[in-house]
């Protein structure tokens, strides 16, 4: 199924194309089998088949055939190349780059981005947002998550506002009002055993 282009960056056509892109350019820049980068974008093969021909066709990407396989690689000749990285890593290469820093975290059970950029990426209109909004939930000391998301800040150049909420209170039935709060607006989980491309 292809969805719109999303709201978070609306020039790209699809949200498929967008997180493709977001894995080859926002990664390590290592080829990537059809399949791998299938897996690392969460859209289907097909999916990535056809984005993959479409980007080669226009120049985004480069393939070549080893076996079997194709193996995708992002295109760095381009003359935009670093400012379309740019973008990337700061739209849906924050979730990755927050995986990444967050997954070494002993005691951290579950990562969500929320608020106004879970928002956008969900696809609701509205301005870009300002920072990213991280709640953690486990037990983790919340200076330990701080330090974890410096990382990501000082890479991507964005503030990131992370919260540490316990287990119990997360998933209380009656959450207190600001747990309650958080759990009604969108949220976009950020995988906690991230590789180096989320």
């Amino acid at each position: 199924m292809n969805t719109s282009a999303p709201a978070l960056v609306p020039l790209f056509r699809s949200d498929q194309q967008l997180r493709i892109l977001g894995v080859l350019f926002g990664g390590t820049g290592d080829e990537l089998t059809v399949g791998e980068l299938a897996v690392r974008a969460e859209v289907a093969q097909a999916t990535a088949s056809r984005e993959v021909a479409r980007l080669e066709q226009h120049g985004l990407v480069k393939t070549r055939a080893l076996g079997r396989n194709r193996l995708v690689r992002p295109n760095w000749s381009l003359p935009w190349a670093p400012e379309l990285r740019s973008i990337l890593l700061q739209t849906v290469g924050v979730l990755g780059r927050l995986g990444e820093a967050l997954s070494g975290l002993e005691g951290a059970d579950e990562a969500f981005v929320f608020g106004s950029w879970a928002a956008r990426f969900e696809g609701e209109p509205g301005p870009f947002p300002n920072d990213v909004d991280v709640v953690v939930v486990g037990d983790v000391p919340l200076r330990s998550v701080r330090r974890k998301c410096r990382e990501v800040e000082q890479h991507l150049r964005v503030d990131i506002n992370p919260v540490v909420i316990d287990k119990g209170a997360w998933s209380a039935p009656e959450a207190e009002p600001f747990v309650a709060h958080i759990r009604e607006q969108p949220l976009v989980p950020i995988s906690l055993d991230a590789g180096p491309d989320g």
